[in-house]
């Protein structure tokens, strides 16, 4: 798993390479496609290492937003709140990713002490630095800050729920191992859809937590109350602890930004892999339950 993936068109490899050598100075793993190992098929490597990387830096220029991959790889990022967007050409910025900040680095020849540069840098320090650092640095700081805790990760298959800063209890989350998977179907599967293959196996680099069921209207409700946001009508489906509807993806994102807020963990939205692999939960059929789908409850 990298850090960082890095988003660019073939015809910038120059700087993306100057920019990999730059990130890897400061600590950093990071991914660019400029080599692929012998036996591994290219994009099904590059939707692995998206599926698994921390941050997507994306370098705008005239060949990048004109290419059907880049565009692709940052909406990607772009939904899961990872992208980090630079602009290397005097290009517009594409429609839909002009509310994410974008250093300039029109013209860059490495010099890591312009201001836009720090700005990048800053920024990705600021994503990618453990909650842990975060706070020994606060506790260096503060010398006593009790109040402040890094919450320890259960293991695999357990389940957990945090506390919220205004009172009682988050989802009902369920840890999900590392491991990897067959993503997608193949194509003799019954009612299968052309967008769900080609298969590709998915490498899941490190335990995350998943919630044990969709977001129920009792904790999206909550939030709403908090937040001083109209509730989503349940159209007669009933609230309490049924699946909220009539939520939009800002409306999502801006749930798990308050949930993050609301405890010591960083919440977001599980990426298409990740849900696919814990939906599956090691199994190869339609279903987790087999070939047709039947009321139970199942774990790794």
């Amino acid at each position: 798993m990298s850090d960082i993936f890095i988003c660019y068109s073939r015809k910038d490899s120059a700087l993306a390479a100057r920019l990999k050598q730059r990130l890897q100075a400061e600590g950093w793993t990071v991914f660019m496609d400029e080599h692929i190992d012998a036996g591994y098929r290219w994009a099904e490597e590059i939707t692995n290492q998206l599926a698994v990387a921390q941050a997507v830096l994306t370098l705008w220029s005239k060949n990048s937003i004109n290419s059907r991959f880049v565009m692709d790889e940052a909406h990607e990022a772009a939904d899961r709140r990872i992208i980090f967007p630079a602009r290397i050409e005097e290009v517009p910025i594409p429609y839909g990713f002009r509310q994410f900040q974008t250093p300039d680095l029109i013209g860059w020849d490495g010099n890591t002490e312009i201001e836009q540069w720090q700005l990048l840098v800053n920024s990705l320090r600021k994503h990618l630095m453990p909650s842990s650092a975060i706070i020994n640095q606060d506790v260096r700081k503060q010398k006593s800050i009790d109040h402040q805790y890094t919450p320890s990760f259960p293991a695999p298959g357990q389940t957990f729920r945090d506390s919220l800063k205004i009172g009682g209890e988050g989802p009902l989350m369920i840890v999900i191992p590392a491991g990897r998977f067959l993503m997608g179907s193949p194509p003799d599967e019954p009612e299968r859809r052309d967008s769900e293959g080609p298969q590709h196996e998915v490498r899941i680099a490190k335990p995350f937590a998943l919630g044990i069921t969709a977001v129920t209207f009792d904790d999206f409700d909550i939030f709403c109350q908090v937040t001083n946001r109209e509730q989503p009508a349940d159209e007669g489906w009933e609230r309490k602890n049924r699946p909220v509807i009539n939520v939009s993806w800002h409306d999502a994102q801006d749930y798990c930004f308050w949930l993050s807020g609301q405890t010591s963990r960083s919440f977001r939205l599980p990426s298409e892999a990740e849900w696919e692999y814990a939906c599956r939960t090691g199994t190869s059929t339609p279903f987790h339950t087999g070939h047709t789908y039947q009321h139970g409850a199942s774990k790794f």
